[in-house]
């Protein structure tokens, strides 16, 4: 008897502690409040998307009128329009993405009236713009408070618009110039001439390729430079004795050239008999 009711005290404790657990985590779960969009599918407009919230709900009326948030956007589906072939118009390409770095959008959330009274629930809207790295597709939103509390649960949102055109076309290197001819080698042989070429305008081709020299040069010194600059003339100095008297010609006459030499054998002349007659006369 009391093993069965031992049994039965553990069953009933077992049941009403899982009970609690599940209303922990409801109440936790409401506990995070709620928000709801206006619409989920929002109309590109001047490169940008206005993304408007119905409600954004609380559990209980915050202490401040502005509460920080954080708006998560990931990116799923991105939508791509390409130039493809066999197709004159850019088509429509969806293409899923996965692991991608959500966008973070950080803005100040009035929860109050006019009057200044604060309520739990408030009414917010704000604009996705390309400059910040949003295009057509589709995208996750979360919204979190502050401390990283996430409000809701995850919502998928659609931004309608016409991204810009990929060109997905094959290249071809096909050569279809019509006045381009092609030789054996597989060069460019230049443009295609005329059709009866004659012979006269081929043979005034000449077949020679030596580079054959025309007209006349000039020297690589020229004749100036063997004549003397009136600088080189000046250096030379006149032949002569060193007595030129200035102001005269540079020509002198015979008797500027013989008279200093008879004075010279005069003055020899007589210092030698003046020394004869002093010999002469200390001898006596």
């Amino acid at each position: 008897m009391n093993l069965k009711f031992r049994g039965l005290c553990r069953s009933v404790g077992g049941a009403v502690a899982l009970a609690a657990a599940v209303v922990f985590f409801a109440l936790s779960a409401q506990a995070a409040g709620s928000y709801q969009l206006r619409t989920t599918e929002v109309q590109e407009v001047s490169g940008g998307w206005h993304v408007i919230f119905g409600s954004i709900t609380l559990p209980r009326a915050p202490s401040t009128a502005h509460q920080p948030m954080k708006f998560l956007f990931t990116k799923t589906m991105v939508y791509e329009r390409a130039l493809v072939d066999n197709s004159p118009q850019p088509v429509l390409n969806r293409t899923a993405l996965t692991g991608q770095t959500p966008s973070v959008e950080s803005l100040d959330v009035d929860f109050s009236d006019p009057s200044g009274k604060i309520y739990n629930r408030t009414r917010f809207d704000f604009s996705l713009t390309r400059t910040r790295g949003y295009e057509a597709g589709e995208y996750k939103l979360q919204v979190r408070t502050a401390d990283g509390i996430d409000i809701g649960g995850a919502a998928t949102i659609i931004l309608k618009g016409d991204n810009p055109v990929v060109d997905r076309r094959a290249m071809t290197f096909s050569a279809k110039e019509s006045g381009v001819k092609k030789v054996d080698n597989g060069l460019d042989a230049g443009p295609k001439g005329p059709a009866n070429a004659s012979d006269e305008t081929n043979s005034a081709v000449p077949n020679n390729t030596e580079v054959v020299a025309s007209g006349t040069a000039a020297p690589f010194i020229p004749a100036d430079a063997f004549q003397k600059t009136p600088e080189e003339e000046a250096k030379e100095h006149p032949q002569g004795c060193g007595c030129a008297v200035p102001g005269q010609e540079s020509s002198r006459s015979p008797r500027f050239g013989v008279l200093p030499l008879s004075v010279a054998f005069t003055l020899a002349f007589a210092l030698a008999r003046r020394k004869r007659s002093s010999c002469a006369s200390r001898d006596s």
